[in-house]
């Protein structure tokens, strides 16, 4: 805290060029305090403090209570937003493999595909596998940390010290089934289905000073797939799946102010958000038998076709002042609304891959994802709502590609072991900045944070089974856009980036069954 910036009585002003040193200074937040005002508080943002106090605008004020209030009220909101555009994360698409070897091989898999979350990658695969092939695979157990700078703002959803909230991801369940005569690369035809989690967050930021505050979120994205496959040569296989991709997203906050001890002062505030919506994605596939050791194989998906979408927003602030006039002592703002169109458009993709296979010995992988870039508005509500909210709601993406490289090998007929690498690279677009260092009105705010993972499994092989169990941890640091004024007061709409860290850690169990 920096104080007093301006005149204050008894206290001589220390001036707005002095508070610019100090936050120049230092890395931590600076806040303004002393004489700060509607006038002048503009000032102590330009200079660089994080926030301003404004004691004496409250106490002040022809309606204390009502004033401090409003206040609590801005900052609770901002708490809320604040973690929003960090964590709703539109500009990536792998944070961690998904399916059973793929995991094992970093999501390298579209060269092999050979059980059901073949579907996912390369529909063309499937057709390799045996009769029946059952997948119940990668549920991943773990936590999320993320901070800007040296601030941690949310601490996971599971913490091995505290053990406060377990994260866990039903990663994926399958089946195929071979129709036709089995050889020894499989069958000539195969259909089956896959039901994948390729994106998943859950977590919640509780504070109890100055204010109660209690924000939860969880977005999804589940991803159900059916198709087939047939050998089209005696190396060529071709496959085709339909893949529905559905969204889940809700928030809520829920936020408590008290004011007095005797007949006190209460305020009670309620947001809730959410939205739903569904994509239609068309996936074509092929693999290519180059010889005994060597497999490549390629998936184009088409891009996505909006089916349905849906969503609500509620925001309720109830205030309550035993010491106001009588017919004025309670005051409830209520806004609800249920008719929210959403968005989140599937861009077109592209994957390709290879496979060099010793049998009965080891496997080496490697494959390239290629996104094409898109643009939507991910929902539509009252401007004003979105204002008050400082969510951003038009999203662009950039083309952006992905790496992923995995070998396993055969230590005997029991156990194996593997390792993996992958990227999950941002397709967010570069911020816009101002001379002054902030965001230009019609920036991005869209957080630009690129993920480098790894994968480490040890396998148990059985007659008819196959259990996985392994490590993924993904790790990345690039920028977000935070607000100038976390209060919302004196700068509602300015932005500035920050430095953002992010670190992801799960434990995975995978089994795949095979008759």
């Amino acid at each position: 805290v920096f104080a007093p910036v301006f005149d204050t009585p008894g206290k001589t002003a220390q001036g707005v060029d002095k508070l610019a040193e100090a936050c120049r200074a230092t890395r931590l937040p600076v806040f303004a305090l002393g004489g700060v005002g509607p006038d002048n508080a503009a000032r102590c943002i330009d200079a660089g403090a994080r926030g301003v106090a404004c004691i004496r605008s409250v106490l002040g004020a022809k309606d204390p209570a009502a004033a401090a209030i409003a206040l609590w009220k801005a900052i609770a909101l901002a708490v809320l937003i604040a973690a929003l555009p960090a964590r709703a994360d539109d500009s990536r698409y792998q944070d961690f493999p998904v399916g059973s070897r793929a995991t094992t091989l970093g999501g390298a898999f579209a060269a092999l595909s050979d059980d059901p979350s073949g579907l996912y990658y390369n529909p063309a695969g499937i057709c390799d596998a045996r009769k029946l092939n059952v997948n119940v695979s990668a549920s991943l157990y773990g936590f999320e940390r993320q901070s800007r700078g040296t601030i941690t703002i949310d601490r996971g959803t599971f913490s091995i010290a505290a053990l406060n909230e377990l994260n866990v991801i039903p990663g994926e369940a399958g089946l195929l089934k071979g129709v036709g005569a089995l050889d020894d690369r499989g069958t000539p035809f195969a259909y089956g289905f896959d039901v994948t989690v390729p994106q998943f967050r859950s977590y919640g930021v509780d504070a109890t000073s100055p204010f109660d505050v209690h924000n939860r979120v969880s977005d999804r994205t589940f991803n159900i797939a059916a198709g087939g496959a047939m050998r089209f040569t005696d190396k060529l296989n071709i496959g085709f799946a339909l893949h529905y991709v559905l969204r889940l997203y809700e928030t809520s906050e829920d936020a408590l102010s008290r004011i007095g001890s005797n007949d006190p002062t209460v305020g009670v505030y309620h947001a809730s958000a959410s939205f739903e919506n569904g994509n239609l994605v068309a996936l074509l596939g092929a693999k290519y038998h180059y010889s005994d050791e060597w497999v490549f194989g390629a998936a184009l998906g088409l891009p996505g076709v909006p089916l349905h979408s849906g969503g609500s927003v509620s925001v309720q602030d109830v205030i309550s002042d035993p010491t106001a006039p009588p017919g004025s002592r309670s005051q409830a703002n209520v806004y609800n609304t249920s008719d929210v169109n959403s968005r989140t458009f599937v861009p077109a993709m592209l994957r390709i891959g290879a496979a060099h296979i010793k049998p009965h010995r080891w496997t080496i992988s490697g494959q390239i994802t290629g996104h094409l870039g898109t643009s939507y508005d991910r929902f539509s509500v009252d401007p004003t709502i979105e204002q008050r909210l400082r969510v951003q709601d038009h999203i662009e993406r950039d083309p952006v590609v992905d790496l992923n490289v995995g070998g396993e090998y055969l230590l005997n007929p029991e156990y194996s072991v593997a390792a993996g690498f992958f990227t999950s690279r941002s397709g967010a677009p570069e911020f816009r900045l101002a001379p002054d260092g902030t965001l230009l009105p019609g920036s991005s705010r869209q957080p630009r944070v690129s993920l480098y993972g790894a994968t480490a499994t040890l396998g148990l092989i059985g007659q008819h089974s196959i259990s996985r169990l392994g490590m993924s941890i993904a790790y990345g640091t690039g920028d977000d856009a935070v607000p100038n004024d976390p209060t919302g007061i004196i700068d509602p709409g300015g932005f500035r980036p920050a430095e953002v860290k992010q670190l992801f850690l799960y434990f995975f169990l995978a089994s795949t069954f095979r008759y």
